[in-house]
C-alpha cells in the first residue's frame, strides 16, 4: 500500500478549499459526493485512502450466479429481446418462496415474491404505497439511524418523514414510543433494517412481535429492509430448514413488505435485483385512496402495475435466473451464502480493536444487554468532536467515513464501513490511527 506516511496530516487548506469549492458541508455530505472528495485528495497527494465509507460488497460474486446468467444466454440467445414479466419469472418467483421457508420458516405463495431493480426500487414503491394508502397517513416513520437514501426517496414522493433513534429505545421503551406516534394516524408505513445500517442493531424477537401487534392495530404498513440478511453472526442461521431461523416482522402481522437485496449476501449488487415480498393478506388488501395513485385500490396490484411498470418495466431476466439459482442452491444446502460472507464480521472484530486503541469509542455498543455483533458496519466517536469534524480529521489521514448526522442519529460520530478492507491494510490503518490519536492529543508534540 503506498501510504506516504510522512505527508500526513494532509494540508488543510487545500481539504477546506475542496469542500469550499465543491459547496459541500461535512455534516450533511452525501456518500456521492464523499466518494468524489475522497478520489480528488487520494490524486492530488497521491497516496491510497482507507476507504469506510463505500457501503459496497468487497467480495467478488460466486460463480453460480454469472455462470447461470451465460448459461441462459447461450441457451436462448432471444432472451435480450423480450421484455420480462412485471412480476417477475417463474422460476425466481417459486425459489424465492421456498427460500423465505427455509431460512425464516414463513411460508408464501410464488404470487407474493416480486422482484425489483435492486432493494433501492422496492423501497421507493414500498413508501410510496404505504404513504398514499390513505390521506391522512402520508408520514414514514423511521428507526434511525439508517440509509440516508431512503429519506431522500421520501422526499422525492412527496411525504412526510418522522425518526425514532435506536439509541434511546429499545425493548418496551421502542414498543411504546411506536405507539404513541402510531396513535396519530398520521403514519402509513414503518420502514427499518435488521441488521441496522449503519450500526449493526439487530431487532429480537420481543421487538418484532410487539412491532407487528402494533402494525396490525393502527394499519400501519411495515417496511422490512433485509440488506444483510441472516448476517447477524451471534446466532448461526447458515442451514436451511433448521432452526434457528432469521428473525423477522413475517412472523407477527400480515402488514409487511418485506425487501431482501442480492447485493451484499451475493455480492450481487451490479446486477441491480431483489426480491420483495409482500403478505399474501397484504396483496390482496384494498384502499380506496391507492386508486388516485395507482389506478387501483389492491395493495399487490399497484406494486406490480402502478410502481414496477411506470418505473423500469421489469427487471432484465438473465439477474433473475442467476438469482434463482442462487436462491435454489442455498435452499437445496449446496451453497452457505452466510458462511462466505462471514468474513465481513471477522474483519469488523480486528478494526474495532484498533479503533479503541487509540481512543475512540463504539457510540452504538450494545444490543439490549449484549455487545453489538460484528458485521458490515459500527459506528465510532471521539469524545469533544462531532462527526464533521471528526471526519475532516481522519480525511487529513487518509480515512473516510460517513457522519452520523446523515443518518437520522441524534448522536455524534462516524459510519465505519469494513468490506472493502484488506487484511494487509491493518497495519497500515493501525499508522494512520496512531498518528491521528497523537494530533488530537490536547497538546501533541
Amino acid at each position: 500500500m503506498n501510504s506516504k506516511n510522512n505527508i500526513f496530516p494532509l494540508d488543510s487548506d487545500f481539504l477546506k478549499k475542496c469542500l469550499n469549492d465543491w459547496e459541500v458541508d461535512l455534516t450533511h455530505v452525501s456518500i456521492r459526493e464523499l466518494n468524489r472528495l475522497v478520489d480528488e485528495l487520494s490524486a492530488h497527494f497521491e497516496v491510497e485512502f482507507l476507504r469506510f465509507e463505500f457501503g459496497v460488497p468487497g467480495l467478488p460474486p460466486n460463480k453460480i450466479g454469472p455462470e447461470e446468467e451465460i448459461r441462459i444466454l447461450q441457451h436462448n440467445p432471444r432472451i435480450p429481446s423480450i421484455y420480462p414479466p412485471f412480476d417477475g419469472i417463474p422460476r425466481l418467483k417459486v425459489a424465492a418462496a421456498n427460500f423465505i421457508k427455509k431460512f425464516l420458516d414463513i411460508d408464501v405463495p410464488p404470487k407474493s415474491c416480486i422482484p425489483t431493480v435492486g432493494a433501492m426500487h422496492s423501497g421507493f414503491i414500498c413508501q410510496a404505497i404505504a404513504g398514499r394508502k390513505c390521506p391522512e397517513s402520508n408520514t414514514i416513520l423511521y428507526l434511525d439511524p439508517g440509509f440516508p437514501v431512503n429519506k431522500l426517496q421520501t422526499k422525492f414522493l412527496g411525504l412526510q418523514e418522522k425518526s425514532i433513534d435506536l439509541f434511546d429505545y429499545r425493548g418496551d421503551a421502542l414498543i411504546n414510543k411506536i405507539e404513541e406516534i402510531f396513535s396519530t394516524n398520521k403514519i402509513g408505513g414503518l420502514l427499518w433494517s435488521s441488521p441496522n445500517n449503519p450500526t449493526w442493531v439487530c431487532l429480537k424477537e420481543s421487538e418484532l412481535e410487539g412491532i407487528g401487534n402494533l402494525l396490525t392495530k393502527y394499519d400501519v404498513l411495515g417496511i422490512e429492509d433485509a440488506a444483510y440478511f441472516g448476517m447477524d453472526y451471534r446466532q448461526d442461521y447458515s442451514q436451511p430448514g433448521v432452526p434457528p431461523f432469521i428473525p423477522t416482522i413475517a412472523r407477527y402481522t400480515d402488514n409487511y413488505f418485506l425487501t431482501i437485496s442480492s447485493s451484499k449476501i451475493f455480492s450481487y449488487a451490479g446486477q441491480r435485483i431483489a426480491m420483495t415480498v409482500i403478505s399474501p393478506k397484504l396483496m390482496e388488501k384494498r384502499y380506496k385512496n391507492l386508486r388516485k395513485y395507482f389506478d387501483t385500490e389492491r395493495i399487490g396490484h399497484a406494486f406490480v402495475h402502478g410502481g414496477i411498470y411506470p418505473t423500469t418495466a421489469g427487471v432484465p431476466q438473465t439477474p433473475q435466473h442467476a438469482l434463482a439459482a442462487l436462491l435454489e442452491a442455498a435452499s437445496n444446502g449446496e451453497y452457505n451464502f452466510l458462511d462466505e460472507v462471514k468474513v465481513y464480521s471477522q474483519l469488523a472484530s480486528k478494526i474495532k480493536i484498533i479503533f479503541q486503541k487509540y481512543d475512540f469509542n463504539l457510540v452504538y455498543d450494545e444490543d439490549m444487554g449484549e455487545p453489538i455483533s460484528d458485521g458490515f458496519y459500527f459506528t465510532i466517536s471521539r469524545k469533544g468532536m462531532t462527526g464533521a469534524e471528526l471526519l475532516f480529521q481522519m480525511l487529513r489521514f487518509g480515512m473516510a467515513g460517513i457522519p452520523l448526522s446523515t443518518t437520522g442519529s441524534t448522536k455524534e460520530g462516524i459510519r465505519i464501513c469494513v468490506s472493502i478492507i484488506r487484511d494487509s491494510q491493518l497495519d497500515e490503518m493501525e499508522d494512520r490511527l496512531s498518528a491521528l490519536n497523537h494530533q488530537l492529543q490536547p497538546n501533541p508534540v
